[in-house]
């Protein structure tokens, strides 16, 4: 027999639902507040009663609710009602019914109850073992009062760590709905304290508050409660404030209780289980060469499946499993690589990151449950190396692969604080080209040389497997299109009529390097842009220099985070006609130097053509605001100037010249 996902448990309805208690709640309808809420044809809830009751081994959600249905989308929601349920989650619902003329009808016996699996994203190696409760209830009538009750119940595995640490997030209602009388209670019942601690509240001129955090101890509540409530939405530019309910530990006491429960996981003998690869390590020439493979059998011979719960609630699965069975979440690779060069000497560490919630670590109370991702952090001939186990195209020897940005990690090991990945930069340049246009003729004949390196190798290397080739040659046409400032003289859709013999193709590939060189070519109709009557020859490139995003940040809750490649290019232009070799643009050169970005650009002119080299060097990782984001945007206003591309004036013929090219 299946799990039960839910049950109809009317003996639990509380008295404020009952029909002999209706008129206290719906003598509200008198108020001033009621009829204003009523006059903007808002849908108005005269109650709402959420608990939160927190215990060892489980979390228990309850909530009362009783509100108009005087929209027709708000009617079509209650209808449908839906529930998303992890796997170890039963609903209990104890009230369904509606106040019609002043009766309460119960609608318990006119419900068809639907439970169905929930995937979140069928395209993703991601489940959550999730089901999708929907509750269909018939008979719901525009203008009732609809009364819903109901209590969530999570039981923890026995292996889970929520067993010892408890984690809520509260936020406060948007402005959707109007409370008659609005009440959340969180109940203490771990055995432990809780920390209360207070994110993004605010004075009334919008400053952020720094409010004490407070505690609840073992068996007590933290209330909130508001009569005649509106809930307020944050002003665009700033985060809604939200209150972080956890377990009252430091982060080198989470450490421990993690680090104790991986230790008996590291304690392998691996060539019991994985001989063979082990026998393959052993005939590789170098340690170089055999992390390289240790590396790669993971990312990409064991396939990565998520699941949220097991993420974050339960302990590794053994690298034995993962190795035998080839699948395994992040911390079951993570946990196969760490034993893998634990064989092979090499020092690592198991680690906690969170991506897309970065910036904000240091702001949540210390809890495991801060974080999303495991990766492993290798220390080798003194050098710091973060290896996400989960990609499955990454190449190359340990220090030519992808370099993820993060800021904050959690080391799993006894005592250590959160810790920061500082700034960095690529050591060599992740992109090196070189341009040609030469314009002989009228015609241009285009020349694109790319080198790539780590994360940009990767992305190329998966372009070329998964596109075609004309959808390639389509987009580095385009790119060149925008270069050359053609948009100018005709639209996207007319490139087709102006270039010809396109063609691109990988040049080489070497995977141990984790370098791709890639050459396009092409050839261009009448390539010169034609203003106040004179021509010019550009070439710009925006994507590589350009990071326009910085000044158009203006939150002011978090900061702006840069994360761009070193870029090495050199652009040529040739004409078979002279150019003005003392044009400003053509010979302006810059060397910015500031402290979150350098930029040199220097120029070689010639009487038929001219040169750009530029060097770009900015930083991944980095997060600027206030006055470091405004010397970031100067830094970049500085580049927009002209300092990001290179352009020529063609000097036309005189008379004579043209008279003498008559009689060639």
């Amino acid at each position: 027999m299946g799990k039960d996902y839910y049950f109809i448990d009317p003996t639990l309805s509380s008295a404020e639902t009952k029909q002999e208690n209706i008129e206290a709640w719906l003598e509200t309808k008198n108020t001033d507040f009621y009829k204003a809420q009523i006059t903007q044809e808002r849908d108005y809830c005269f109650w709402c009663n959420m608990i939160e009751t927190a215990k060892p081994n489980s979390r228990t959600s309850y909530t009362s609710m009783a509100y108009t249905l005087n929209d027709p989308n708000m009617l079509n929601s209650a209808a449908k009602t839906n529930f998303i349920l992890a796997e170890d989650e039963v609903l209990h619902i104890h009230t369904l019914s509606v106040v019609r003329d002043g009766k309460v009808i119960d609608k318990l016996n006119d419900i068809n109850v639907k439970v169905l699996d929930y995937v979140r994203d069928e395209d993703q190696a991601s489940f959550n073992d999730e089901k999708k409760v929907t509750v269909l209830i018939r008979d719901l009538h525009l203008n009732d009062i609809f009364i819903i009750e109901t209590s969530t119940e999570l039981q923890y595995q026995k292996d889970s760590i929520r067993n010892q640490f408890f984690r809520w997030i509260y936020t406060y209602p948007n402005s959707y709905w109007a409370y008659g009388k609005y009440r959340f209670e969180l109940k203490n019942e771990t055995g432990q304290r809780l920390e209360v601690n207070y994110n993004y509240f605010r004075d009334d001129e919008g400053n952020i508050l720094e409010k004490e955090k407070e505690f609840v101890e073992n068996q007590k509540s933290y209330v909130i409660e508001e009569d005649s409530y509106i809930g307020k939405n944050p002003d665009e530019l700033e985060l809604a404030p939200f209150i972080d309910f956890t377990t009252h530990k430091n982060y080198p006491e989470i450490t421990k209780t993690i680090s104790d429960l991986y230790q008996k996981f590291y304690q392998v003998d691996v060539t019991t289980f994985a001989a063979d690869l082990i026998a393959e390590l052993d005939e590789l020439p170098s340690l170089q060469h055999k992390i390289r493979h240790a590396i790669d059998f993971v990312q990409k011979e064991v396939y990565y499946l998520y699941n949220e719960a097991e993420m974050d609630g339960h302990e590794p699965q053994p690298a034995e499993v993962t190795y035998n069975t080839k699948q395994g979440d992040c911390k079951a690779k993570t946990l196969l690589l760490k034993v893998l060069l634990d064989y092979l000497g090499v020092d690592s560490e198991f680690i906690l990151v969170s991506y897309d919630r970065d910036i904000f670590l240091p702001i949540y109370a210390p809890s495991p449950f801060n974080f999303n991702h495991a990766i492993l952090k290798i220390n080798y001939e003194n050098q710091i190396y973060f290896v996400d186990a989960t990609i499955n195209n990454d190449q190359g020897f340990l220090e030519n692969r992808q370099k993820n940005s993060f800021m904050y990690y959690l080391e799993i090991k006894e005592g250590t604080e959160l810790q920061k990945q500082e700034p960095f930069q690529d050591q060599i340049p992740s992109v090196e080209e070189i341009a040609h246009c030469d314009v002989k003729e009228n015609t241009g004949y285009v020349t694109f040389e790319r080198k790539l390196r780590g994360r940009m190798a990767n992305g190329t290397r998966e372009m070329f497997k998964n596109d075609s080739n004309k959808d390639i040659i389509n987009r580095y046409n385009f790119a060149t299109y925008n270069n050359l400032t053609l948009y100018k003289k005709y639209e996207e859709n007319e490139i087709d009529k102006h270039f010809s013999d396109e063609s691109i193709k990988i040049v080489e590939d070497n995977k141990e390097l984790n370098e791709i060189s890639v050459i396009y070519k092409a050839t261009i109709s009448d390539p010169y842009i034609i203003e106040n009557k004179k021509r010019y020859l550009h070439f710009w490139n925006w994507g590589n220099f350009i990071d326009d995003a910085a000044e158009k940040h203006y939150h002011k809750d978090f900061p702006y985070w840069v994360d761009r490649n070193v870029i090495k290019m050199e652009i040529h232009l040739t004409s078979d006609h002279s150019i003005d070799q003392q044009d400003s643009y053509t010979r302006q050169e810059c060397n910015i130097d500031s402290k979150y970005l350098k930029h040199r650009v220097t120029k070689k002119v010639s009487k038929n053509g001219a040169s750009t080299y530029l060097e770009y060097k900015p930083y991944h990782n980095l997060t600027l605001s206030g006055a470091e984001l405004e010397e970031y945007v100067k830094a970049n206003k500085e580049i927009l100037n002209s300092n990001w591309g290179i352009g020529i004036d063609i000097i036309e013929d005189g008379l004579f010249k043209k008279i003498g090219k008559l009689f060639k």
